[in-house]
C-alpha cells in the first residue's frame, strides 16, 4: 500500500509539531520487537522427537532387511541436535516535502524469519560397533526387561542361547538348531511363575560389575505354582532348598546355586529376528537373499516371529504402516494392526539402548552466536 504525502499542517498541525511526530514514529516502530523464542519450544520439541522416534524405527526395520540380503547392518546416532531461529524487521520512513509535493510513498517494512537446524551424527564403528552389537547381551539386562513386565519367555526365546544347558531355536544358518524340549517347557513355566509374581530379580554390584539374584518366593504362593517353581529347579538342576540363586554368564553352572546363561549378542538377535521379514519371491529364486528357515513350535504352541515384516511393490497405503522403508525396489512395512510385531520392535530398539555400552563419540562444541 502507498501512501500519498501531505503535509501534517494539511491537518491542522504545525511544523514543529510535525518533526515531533515522526520522531515518535520512528521510534515506535524502532521499538518494537517480537519475542518469539518461547513460542517454538512447544511446537519443535515434539516435532524434533517424532522425526527421531521414526528414524529409530526406521533405521531398525532397514538392518533388519539389509541382513536378510547379507548386506551388513549400519547404524547411525544422532549425537546432538541445535535450531537457530533468526527474526528481524525493519521499517522506515521517508522525508515529507514541506511543499506538499507527493514524491513517492510514505514509508517501508521489511522482516525475515530463519531457521537453521544444525544436526550432529556419530557413525557406529570401531570399540562401540563391538561392545554395542559383537558382545552378548548382559544376563542381567535380559532380566531386567523380565522385571520391568516384558515377557519372560519372548525376552527368553530373542536373547538367550541356552541356560544351564537347556538351548534355545536358532534360525541363523551357521547356528541353525531346535530347541530343546525342555527349553519350551521352562519357557512356559517361567510364563505362568512370572504372571503369577512368584520370583523376582535382585541387582548387586560388586567390585563396578552388576550382579543378578533370581529370588523364587515363598509365603502366599498357592500349591499349584509352588508345583511349578519345583519344577522349574528340576529342569534347571538347581537346589531344591535354595530360594535365591545367583545369575553368572557361562555355559554350565558351577553348583546347584547358579544359573548360567548364554546370551545372543544384539548381531545375533537382530539376525534371529529379521527372519520375520518377508522377502518377494523374485529375490529369493534368483538367490539374493536368504531363505526363511520351517519354524518349530514355540513355547506358546504357536509360529511367530518376533516381527512380521510385510513386503510389496508399491508404498502401503497411508495408515496401514507402522513403520515403512524402501530398498532393493520393494517397500518393507510392519502392519500398524499387527500389535505383536509393534511391540516386538518395540523390545529391540529397548533391548539396543541397553546392549549401547560402548563410549559415546563426543560431538563437536557449537558456538552459536546471538542474533
Amino acid at each position: 500500500m502507498f501512501l500519498r504525502r501531505r503535509p501534517l499542517y494539511a491537518y491542522g498541525l504545525s511544523k514543529g509539531t510535525n518533526c515531533i511526530v515522526l520522531l515518535g514514529i520512528s521510534l515506535t516502530l524502532s521499538g518494537c520487537a517480537m519475542r518469539v523464542g518461547h513460542k517454538t519450544i512447544t511446537r519443535d520439541r515434539f516435532d524434533y522427537a517424532g522425526a527421531l522416534s521414526r528414524s529409530w524405527k526406521e533405521q531398525m526395520l532397514l538392518n533388519m532387511v539389509k541382513l536378510r540380503y547379507m548386506d551388513p547392518p549400519v547404524f547411525l546416532d544422532v549425537a546432538q541436535m541445535i535450531a537457530q531461529y533468526t527474526l528481524e524487521g525493519s521499517a522506515s520512513i521517508n522525508a515529507i516535502d514541506w511543499a506538499g509535493v507527493s514524491a513517492g510513498s510514505a514509508g517501508g517494512a521489511a522482516g525475515r524469519w530463519a531457521e537453521s537446524p544444525t544436526i550432529t551424527y556419530n557413525p557406529m564403528t570401531g570399540e562401540k560397533f563391538i561392545k554395542s552389537l559383537m558382545q552378548p547381551v548382559p544376563p542381567v539386562a535380559l532380566l531386567s526387561l523380565v522385571q520391568a513386565g516384558w515377557p519372560v519367555d519372548g525376552v527368553f526365546a530373542l536373547g538367550v542361547r541356552s541356560v544351564n544347558g537347556l538351548h534355545a531355536t536358532s534360525n541363523i544358518a551357521l547356528l541353525r538348531h531346535a530347541s530343546d524340549t525342555n527349553f519350551l517347557r521352562l519357557l512356559g513355566l517361567l510364563r505362568e511363575l512370572q504372571l503369577t509374581d512368584v520370583f523376582g530379580l535382585r541387582v548387586e554390584e560388586k567390585e563396578g560389575v552388576a550382579g543378578g539374584i533370581l529370588v523364587f518366593r515363598s509365603g502366599l504362593v498357592s500349591q499349584e505354582m509352588t508345583t511349578k517353581a519345583q519344577e522349574v529347579r528340576k529342569l534347571l538342576h538347581l537346589s531344591p532348598d535354595a530360594s535365591e540363586f545367583k545369575i553368572v554368564f557361562g555355559a554350565v553352572p558351577r553348583d546347584g546355586t547358579e544359573i548360567a546363561f548364554q546370551t545372543r549378542s544384539m548381531f545375533e538377535i537382530l539376525a534371529e529376528a529379521a527372519m520375520g521379514v518377508e522377502i518377494p519371491a523374485s529375490d529369493l529364486n534368483e538367490g539374493r537373499a536368504t531363505k526363511t528357515p520351517a519354524q518349530g513350535p514355540t513355547a506358546g504352541g504357536t509360529s511367530t516371529f518376533l516381527v512380521q515384516v510385510r513386503s510389496s511393490s508399491g508404498k502401503p497405503p497411508a495408515g496401514d504402516a507402522f513403520t515403512a522403508v524402501h530398498y532393493r525396489s520393494h517397500w518393507f512395512w510392519v502392519p500398524d494392526r499387527d500389535l505383536p510385531s509393534k511391540r516386538g520392535l518395540g523390545f529391540l530398539l529397548v533391548l539396543f539402548n541397553l546392549a549401547e555400552s560402548g563410549t559415546t563419540a563426543s560431538p563437536p562444541i557449537l558456538t552459536i552466536s546471538k542474533p
